[in-house]
C-alpha cells in the first residue's frame, strides 16, 4: 500500500496545484529537489571537479538505482540529457546502410521520427507497422513484414497521445532470432510500469527522468543490450568519458553503456534522478502502477458520465488519459482548467502525425494521473470540466 499522505506531503506542489500533467513534467519529491540544490551548493564553494572527486560514488547511485529498475547491470545503463538524447545517441549508432528498412509504430514522437525521416535520405526505407482495430500494434502484421533487409524496429511503449500501453515484449519474441536492432521509447512509461528489459527483449531502452520517473527535467536514462554492442558503430557524439583517444589517428570506445555517456553533465541533476528513482523503488513499481490504474479509470468514467469523448486506445490502457470536450478547443479547456489550478497538456498533430493526425485530430486534450493525486482532485476537475 501507498502512504498517500506520505507521499503528498514529499511533495510540495500538492499544497496549492492539481497536477494532471505528469505525462509531461511530473511533480518532483522534496528529497530530489533538495539533493540537486545541495550538490549545486556544493559546487558553489567548493569547485565542480573537485566536488565531483569527493563524490563520485555518490554519483553512481544513478547507474545502480536504474539498473535495479529496468533488471540489469549498471554498466548497461548511461545517463543522458533527455529522453530525445538517449534516442539519437542509440539511434546514431545504428549502421543504417542504402536498402535497409526501419520498421516503425504509429505511437512514435516527433523526435524519434525526425531520426528515421532524416535516414530517408540516406537510401533507407521507412515502413508504418498498422495497428490493430483496437489501437495495439498488430504483431502479426510486423512479423509479416520482417525481412533480410530490416535493420531497425523503432517502437514507443506507451503512445504519448493515446495512452495505449503496446505489445513490446511480443515484439521483442519476433526480434530474437532477426538481425534488427529493437529500440523502445519507454519515456511514458518509466515510473508508471515496470520494466524488464530481458523480459522486453530489447537492445536499447530510453527514458526521460521528468516524467512518472518524477525526476528533473534535463536528465534522462539509456539501456543498452551488452550482446548488442559488437552490431553497432560509434555514437554520433563522443568525449573523453564515452571515447579515449589512443593514439594521433585512432580511438577506442569505452566498455559497455559509458560509451553513450558524456563527461560533461548537470550533475546536481544526474543525483536527483538518482534520488528519483530509489524513491520509486522504496514506493514499489507494482503499487504505482495499480494506484495508477484504479486513478485512471475513475478519470474515464466520470469523463464518459459527463457526456465528454475519451480518445484513448488500446486493449490494455495507462495513466494517460486523453479527450476533447465538442465543439470546444483542447486549448480552451487546457486554459479553462490552468484557471483553476488545474494542469493538463494539449498536443497537437505535429508531436504524433501518425497517431493524431492519423485519426484527423487536429489537437486533444491529455491528463496523465499518478500515484499521489486523489479522487477528490479527479472530482474537482470533471467540475470544472462540466463549466466550459
Amino acid at each position: 500500500m501507498i502512504d498517500l499522505a506520505q507521499v503528498r506531503a514529499d511533495t510540495a506542489g500538492c499544497e496549492d496545484i492539481i497536477h494532471l500533467n505528469n505525462s509531461g513534467s511530473s511533480l518532483p519529491p522534496r528529497a530530489v529537489v533538495d539533493a540537486m540544490v545541495g550538490y549545486l551548493r556544493d559546487e558553489e564553494l567548493r569547485g565542480g571537479y573537485e566536488v565531483f572527486a569527493d563524490r563520485n560514488d555518490e554519483l553512481e547511485l544513478f547507474h545502480t538505482s536504474t539498473a535495479e529498475l529496468l533488471g540489469c547491470s549498471p554498466g548497461d545503463v548511461a545517463f543522458t540529457s533527455s529522453g530525445s538524447d538517449g534516442w539519437w545517441r542509440a539511434f546514431s549508432s545504428v549502421p543504417l546502410e542504402p536498402g535497409d528498412r526501419i520498421l516503425v509504430s504509429r505511437s512514435e514522437y516527433q523526435s524519434n521520427a525526425f531520426g528515421w525521416l532524416s535516414a530517408q535520405g540516406r537510401g533507407v526505407t521507412v515502413d508504418v507497422v498498422p495497428n490493430t482495430p483496437e489501437g495495439d500494434l498488430d504483431v502479426a502484421a510486423l512479423q509479416s513484414m520482417l525481412d533480410e533487409d530490416v535493420a531497425l524496429v523503432s517502437m514507443t511503449m506507451i503512445s504519448m497521445s493515446n495512452g495505449a500501453v503496446q505489445p513490446v515484449s511480443q515484439v521483442g519474441d519476433a526480434l530474437a532470432n532477426h538481425r534488427a536492432i529493437f529500440l523502445v521509447d519507454a519515456c511514458q512509461a518509466a515510473g508508471q510500469l515496470r520494466l524488464d528489459v530481458g523480459a522486453l527483449g530489447c537492445d536499447f531502452l530510453v527514458y526521460t527522468g521528468r516524467k512518472f520517473m518524477r525526476g528533473p527535467r534535463g536528465t534522462g536514462a539509456l539501456y543498452v543490450r551488452p550482446g548488442v554492442l559488437d552490431q553497432l558503430g560509434a555514437p554520433a557524439f563522443l568525449d573523453g568519458r564515452s571515447a579515449v583517444w589512443t593514439n594521433d589517428n585512432a580511438f577506442q570506445l569505452a566498455e559497455g553503456a559509458k560509451r553513450y555517456e558524456f563527461g560533461e553533465v548537470g550533475f546536481g541533476g544526474k543525483l536527483g534522478l538518482a534520488v528519483a528513482t530509489k524513491y520509486l523503488l522504496d514506493i514499489g513499481i507494482d503499487a504505482i502502477e495499480a494506484r495508477v490504474q484504479v486513478l485512471s479509470t475513475y478519470l474515464r468514467q466520470g469523463l464518459a458520465s459527463a457526456g465528454i469523448t475519451v480518445l484513448d486506445e488500446g486493449t490494455r490502457k495507462s495513466g494517460i488519459v486523453t479527450f476533447n470536450r465538442e465543439g470546444v478547443a483542447a486549448s480552451v479547456v487546457q486554459a479553462h482548467l490552468a484557471a483553476h489550478r488545474i494542469n493538463v497538456s494539449a498536443p497537437e498533430r505535429g508531436n504524433a502525425q501518425l497517431d493524431i493526425g492519423a485519426r484527423g485530430i487536429d489537437q486533444l486534450v491529455r491528463a496523465g494521473v499518478h500515484y499521489f493525486n486523489t479522487e477528490s482532485e479527479l472530482d474537482k476537475t470533471l467540475e470544472v470540466l462540466s463549466e466550459v
